[in-house]
């Protein structure tokens, strides 16, 4: 499960288990990337701090990792270069990738995304019934309205995110004053 996690909040983490046991992983990797190369604006928070709330996320979560090669990497993340470094790691690893269904559209301008889409099984998380008809699979998620945005633009207003992140998360971003005075999109 790739993503800015900008900050990583419940909605990440609910539909992470839910994929989790629906596929009957072994592992959930979570992959915060260094700059997505579909937002080269860049983030709020820098990557070592996303990387520092996903990690504390996810302690202790029984089948949720951190794979940390996109922030090490540095410059724009890929996808592709992800997968070939986890077929790498685990060559004999049957490899899902998780995607919301708002990606569906812009998939085609992914890098290298037929050689892909044959090293990975496409997952879509699917938030209706009546989605688009594509090969991939398909999870019809739960409604879990959460957003990065929203939480971005509710701490630059002062407002309260509780109940919207782990304790842990909102520990780091209270210990490092992120998203203060900056609304995003």
């Amino acid at each position: 499960m790739g993503g800015t996690f900008d900050p990583i909040h419940h909605g990440h983490l609910i539909l992470g288990r839910d994929a989790f046991e629906a596929l009957d992983l072994h592992t959930l990797v979570f992959v915060p990337n260094h700059l997505s190369p579909h937002k080269l604006g860049g983030f709020a928070a820098p990557p070592e701090l996303r990387a520092a709330m996903v990690r504390a996320a996810i302690e202790g979560e029984e089948g949720f990792a951190i794979d940390e090669v996109e922030i090490l990497r540095g410059g724009p993340s890929y996808t592709i270069d992800t997968i070939l470094h986890l077929r790498i790691l685990h060559p004999e690893a049957d490899l899902f990738y998780l995607i919301g269904e708002d990606n569906l559209a812009a998939l085609h301008t992914w890098r290298r995304i037929d050689e892909l889409c044959h090293m990975v099984q496409l997952v879509v998380m699917a938030r209706g019934a009546d989605g688009p008809p594509h090969p991939y699979i398909t999870l019809h998620q739960r409604r879990v309205d959460i957003s990065a945005t929203d939480i971005r633009t509710r701490i630059a207003k002062g407002q309260s995110i509780r109940y919207l992140v782990p304790e842990k998360v909102h520990a780091i971003i209270e210990k490092h004053q992120l998203y203060r005075g900056v609304i995003s999109s």
